[in-house]
């Protein structure tokens, strides 16, 4: 069965799988709890997901068709695509955190004297 994920625009994913034609898309500026919607290839709205893993799972239970690694491939594919894969060094924080000892006041590591 021929099953393929890409990313068409920003944020908008067709996704084929068995000639089944799902495309996902995220709404921006909406202020809702589920804003990627599931439409079919003509634009009629399906599904609205909170998220886009979320899309992807309706998505294989409608088709009985497993999508996690098309899911993974698509998203590997966009983030070597954005650059958003790269290695980051951790942020440091810019003063240096004090634990302190529960109820006692006293910053972990000093001892009474």
């Amino acid at each position: 069965m021929d099953h393929s994920v890409e990313e068409i625009q920003p944020n908008v994913w067709r996704v084929n799988i068995g000639g089944i034609v799902r495309v996902v898309r995220y709404r921006k500026g909406n202020m809702t709890f589920a804003p990627w919607d599931v439409t079919s290839a003509e634009g009629r709205t399906l599904w609205s997901a909170p998220s886009l893993e979320s899309a992807f799972r309706w998505i294989q239970a409608r088709t009985g068709q497993p999508v996690e690694a098309l899911f993974a491939q698509a998203l590997l594919e966009h983030s070597a695509r954005t650059g958003s894969f790269e290695a980051q060094s951790p942020q440091q924080p810019s003063e240096e955190r004090k634990e302190v000892r529960a109820g006692s006041g006293i910053p972990a590591g000093k001892g009474r004297e």
